[in-house]
């Protein structure tokens, strides 16, 4: 005892741990003071969602208020890229924090606004934190320097996940076991609170005060050979066989294409792309530990520029063809754009200058990243041009019957669930597109069946048009038919059950909310299910889904919905809900 005694420091007591943390907390507040200020203005929005206060209680400023917080952290990691520029290139604290606020708020601008401004948010957040990484090396350091900032900001990152699972988890488990142990009734939102401050604010705050403060730093000798025979495993036993062994593969494929004379099957660019990304994680992973590398990854290392090229040979061919019938969308604008980064890549690499350089692999990505995640430039702006002309195309050529058909409702549903609806409205006619019923108002403009199934680039849609038949329900007592909902609706869709309750119905983003009272239960509308009702024949099936919330369970018999499949969503339902009395 009197050895561990005498073995404390002066820094092992509570208040010493306490006054630590005040330090740490303080000293992250202080060197990124702009993107500490974004955090806190996220957290305190999302905080105000989970409230349900806002300016005005209509839809579109809760849509607003929901961007407003994604724009705020996604601001907060611009803020971040430009503080970690100027700290490596010695700039004054004060040009880097305004060039920190204007950065912030150009990126939160562009998600508050992304419909005007057809932004993709999850192209563009992916995009941000690669620019954290890449910002202090443009145009300074090396591929050693680089690779170690990485691998300390990526620890940092851990740190931060974990400080939000502890820290909110713990709060979690607190407030959880005075319900179950003591009775005490703790509100759903406070669990909310607890993570959204956590998640927003306090954990990021934590990883920011861990993130490396030197920008010229390499693996110490100790480093290297700590961590050498793991990576030197990575590589020999693992990256560089199955990444030679894909390659093959692909080759082996492109030569049965030519023998055979056929087209690449549709999924050959996801096929290429996955094979892109594990090469280049796998090069920017081992980096450092090249000198060190056995014949196996020799032989990767050597020759990786010259498996790509037939690769990407098979990509576009693959790319050219699906864009030519059925038109740009947001996955082949982004498989197309790899394609072309992957191809600079490739060719930078017979140049002395960047040949092996992993700041260039990664920065390349994040910039074409950045420039396609908005604007008329973007994967959104060019997708949106692309299926309207292509629904004009259609429309502007009679008769458009059979696969043309439903061809035009695939576009036309991929501009209704992007708001573009009024580039096709025709000419000359008054078509109304604020009731939430714009698709089918276009579609019946131009002398096409809304109700019709399809499968387009973006949803399908799914008609009842069976014939009578009979099926078996049990343990529901409450049918009310003729629901029309829509996730555009303004208003939520009201009604009294036989015993009096009264209900309403809104549609929101992947779910069916019903409220009674002062009790909302939200119904998920999971991606699985979603996926379900794509592989259904309405004429030979019958439809019916069950969704189940807090121990209730009700039944969707729709004649008619839209389902989103980039989200997915469900965004139209039309038909029948099945209800249990009991639960209400």
């Amino acid at each position: 005892m009197a050895v561990l005694a005498s073995g404390r420091g002066t820094d092992a007591g509570w208040r010493a741990v306490f006054k630590e943390m005040l330090v740490g907390v303080r000293a992250a507040a202080f060197r990124f003071p702009v993107p500490a200020i974004f955090f806190a203005a996220a957290a305190l929005q999302a905080n105000l969602i989970i409230a349900e206060i806002y300016l005005f209680a209509d839809d579109a400023q809760r849509a607003f208020a929901a961007d407003l917080a994604i724009g705020l952290f996604s601001g907060a990691l611009a803020a971040l890229a430009a503080s970690l520029s100027g700290e490596a290139r010695g700039i004054s604290r004060m040009a880097s924090n305004a060039t920190a606020v204007l950065a912030g708020c150009a990126v939160t601008l562009l998600i508050v606004f992304s419909a005007q401004l057809s932004v993709l948010q999850w192209v563009l957040f992916p995009a941000l934190c690669g620019l954290v990484l890449i910002a202090p090396f443009i145009g300074r350091g090396d591929s050693d320097s680089f690779w170690m900032f990485s691998a300390r900001t990526a620890f940092a990152v851990l740190l931060g996940g974990l400080a939000l699972l502890l820290l909110a988890g713990g709060i979690s488990a607190i407030l959880a076991s005075l319900t179950y142990l003591f009775g005490l009734e703790v509100p759903s939102e406070l669990y909310q609170h607890v993570w959204a401050f956590t998640s927003l604010f306090a954990a990021p705050l934590f990883a920011l005060g861990q993130f490396p403060d030197r920008f010229d730093e390499r693996p110490s000798v100790a480093a290297r050979s700590f961590m050498d025979r793991g990576m030197r495993a990575l590589g020999d036993f693992l990256a560089a066989p199955l990444l030679i062994v894909y390659a093959l593969i692909l080759h082996v494929y492109a030569l049965k294409i030519v023998i055979a004379a056929e087209m690449p099957e549709g999924q050959i660019g996801w096929l290429v792309l996955t094979y892109g990304f594990c090469l280049f994680a796998a090069l920017l992973i081992i980096n450092p530990f090249f000198d060190h590398a056995r014949a196996p990854t020799r032989l990767f290392l050597r020759f990786w520029p010259f498996v790509l090229p037939v690769p990407l040979v098979l990509l576009f061919f693959a790319l050219v063809e699906r864009v030519g019938t059925f038109g740009f969308t947001p996955e082949r604008y982004l498989l197309g754009l790899f394609g072309a980064v992957t191809a600079v890549v490739v060719l930078l690499q017979f140049l002395p200058r960047f040949r092996g350089d992993i700041r260039v692999i990664l920065a390349l990505p994040v910039f074409a990243l950045l420039l396609g995640g908005f604007g008329p430039q973007g994967a959104l702006g060019i997708s949106i041009r692309s299926q309207a002309e292509r629904f004009l195309d259609i429309v502007g050529n009679p008769p458009v019957e059979g696969k043309r058909h439903e061809e035009a409702l695939g576009a036309l549903s991929f501009l209704a669930g992007q708001d573009a609806l009024a580039r096709v409205a025709p000419e000359g006619e008054d078509v109304d597109l604020s009731s939430g019923m714009g698709y089918q108002a276009i579609a019946r403009a131009w002398d096409l069946d809304p109700t019709r199934r399809f499968k387009g680039p973006s949803g399908f849609s799914l008609a009842y048009n069976a014939a009578p038949t009979a099926f078996a329900l049990s343990g529901f007592d409450v049918m009310i038919p003729n629901f029309d909902l829509s996730t555009r609706d303004e208003e939520p869709e009201s009604l009294t059950l036989p015993s009096g309750t009264e209900l309403s119905f809104r549609l929101e983003e992947n779910a069916l909310l019903i409220t009674a009272g002062e009790e909302t239960v939200r119904f998920p509308v999971s991606k699985p299910t979603i996926e379900d009702m794509a592989r259904i024949d309405g004429a030979k099936q019958v439809l019916k889904f069950g969704l189940g919330a807090e121990g209730r369970e009700i039944m969707l018999l729709p004649t008619y919905l839209f389902a989103d499949l980039q989200q997915p969503r469900l965004e139209t339902f039309q038909g029948a809900i099945l209800l249990k009395s009991e639960d209400w």
